[in-house]
């Protein structure tokens, strides 16, 4: 690793600006300072930590963390990122932009300052630009679960257009015409993509979309039992939901199962699967499968493996993979019900916490 003073020598500066610049401090004019930050991302340059150069990966968000009732992906990816660091002997850090980074400094001196060598980046579409802006200093970056047409945006996504698409025309096969939409309102490419899969779905099979029939909302389980009241208590209430977020797809099932509704004789579910949330509900969830952790652990090999080969070549080459999702059908779809059976589900009431109507035969738990 280059030291300060190799770097100034190369650069025909003095060491004392070189360490101005890591250090932000504003007596260096602007043009030295992007010419310092350029090639010091060039080269791989990581400040020393007393005498050894830490090996810290950073998994950060541009802005809050995701909360905890998005469900599974965020602790699956984590969990792929830690297994991918653990084979180049990498260690990770969260780090959260939007609250630690200084309004005068760059992100590359944001990063150094934090010890960090690489960063693994959670993008939503309104702060794509952060994003944009990391890949243009240079700095070693890989996007997870997002797709950008900037060259210099490395990114690891699954692609869960195809998938959702098959989900909903399996829905239609099965009769169903009437088909609800709860879609997390966080606006990201995941969850864009399987929007526009149920549009195109029902337009390819000659149903128009009712904007009655889709629901944006935050996903968790108190949204899914909201969903499933509003979507049954329309006047032609839906006979099929597709939930994009696995636990929205709980809350519907919880609150079928409060309301006696039966899933999938009264009502078909579709969830949205990033790890094994599907296996811990009876009937188990018909649904688009991604694997989170996958997504977690290729995006820290290449980023460690890219680390590496800058320092020891001078080589990094770029990253823009798409891992294929699947659609798994289980016990939560069915053949439309009857008209009787259908209206006997709507009208069904919780009276002192106890379905009026419940039959006893649909049971679904939460996911550990």
């Amino acid at each position: 690793m280059p030291s300060v003073r190799a770097i100034a020598s190369r650069l025909k500066v003095s060491p004392a600006t070189v360490s101005r610049v890591l250090n932000n401090h504003p007596d260096v004019d602007e043009a030295t300072r992007e010419r310092v930050l350029a090639y010091i991302n060039e080269i791989g340059y990581i400040p020393r930590v007393g005498r050894r150069i830490t090996n810290v990966i950073a998994l950060a968000y541009p802005d809050e963390p995701v909360r905890s009732e998005y469900g599974a992906f965020e602790p699956a990816l984590l969990s792929g990122i830690m297994r991918g660091l653990e084979e180049q002997h990498f260690d990770l850090k969260l780090l959260s932009i939007r609250r630690d980074k200084l309004p005068n400094e760059t992100y590359t001196q944001f990063f150094l300052r934090k010890g960090i060598r690489g960063v693994v980046l959670r993008c939503f579409r309104y702060n794509r630009q952060v994003i944009t802006n990391i890949a243009e200093e240079g700095f070693p970056c890989v996007v997870v679960a997002a797709e950008f047409d900037e060259p210099k945006v490395n990114f690891i996504r699954a692609d869960s257009y195809p998938s959702s698409r098959r989900a909903v025309e399996h829905l239609i096969g099965l009769g169903h015409r009437r088909i609800g939409l709860a879609v997390h309102n966080v606006p990201d490419t995941d969850h864009a993509d399987r929007r526009r899969a149920y549009d195109d779905a029902l337009y390819c099979a000659g149903i128009k979309v009712d904007p009655a029939l889709v629901m944006e909302l935050p996903a968790g389980i108190p949204s899914g039992e909201q969903v499933l009241d509003s979507l049954l208590g329309l006047q032609q209430p839906v006979t099929a939901i597709f939930a994009t977020n696995p636990m929205t797809a709980l809350g519907i099932m919880r609150r079928a199962q409060e309301r006696g509704i039966d899933v999938p004789r009264d009502l078909s579910v579709v969830g949205v699967d990033d790890s094994d949330v599907r296996m811990h509900v009876w009937p188990r969830l018909t649904a688009v499968t991604q694997d989170a952790s996958s997504l977690g652990l290729e995006a820290a090999l290449w980023l460690t493996q890219a680390i590496t080969m800058r320092i020891t070549a001078k080589v990094s080459g770029g990253c823009r993979r798409t891992i294929a999702t699947t659609f798994e059908v289980n016990g939560t779809t069915g053949p439309v019900a009857s008209a009787a059976s259908r209206m006997a589900a709507t009208h069904s009431v919780v009276v002192g916490g106890t379905p009026a109507t419940a039959r006893g035969d649909t049971i679904s738990s939460d996911a550990r």
